[in-house]
């Protein structure tokens, strides 16, 4: 999907089975966000490059940023807790050279 402009990257390691995958990827989408999913199952390069980046071996494995979200239950947790948009709005400072905002 790529980026859309002022969104950071966010990228979703993922397995065309995994249920939690899909539903990150629709709540992502809900949101209005944009998102590169990438299929840890068709290249062993990928998988590793998740395991490195996240020290996780479990699909899906969500990057905003520079900042590892962690799974679906991560992700649910910060929209619940509104602050979803606020780490997405942090990021995009962050890549475009200004300081995150406090608390998030």
């Amino acid at each position: 999907m790529g980026e859309s402009p002022g969104q950071p990257p966010i990228v979703v390691y993922q397995s065309p089975l995994c249920p939690f995958c899909h539903f990150a990827k629709r709540l992502l989408k809900k949101r209005g966000l944009s998102f590169d999913s990438i299929n840890v199952q068709l290249s062993q390069a990928k998988k590793e490059e998740m395991i490195q980046r996240s020290k996780r071996l479990t699909v899906p494995q969500i990057f905003i940023g520079e900042t590892h979200v962690g799974g679906y239950d991560e992700l649910a947790a910060l929209d619940r807790e509104d602050r979803l948009m606020r780490l997405v709005e942090a990021e995009a400072r962050r890549a475009g050279g200004e300081p995150p905002v406090d608390g998030t």
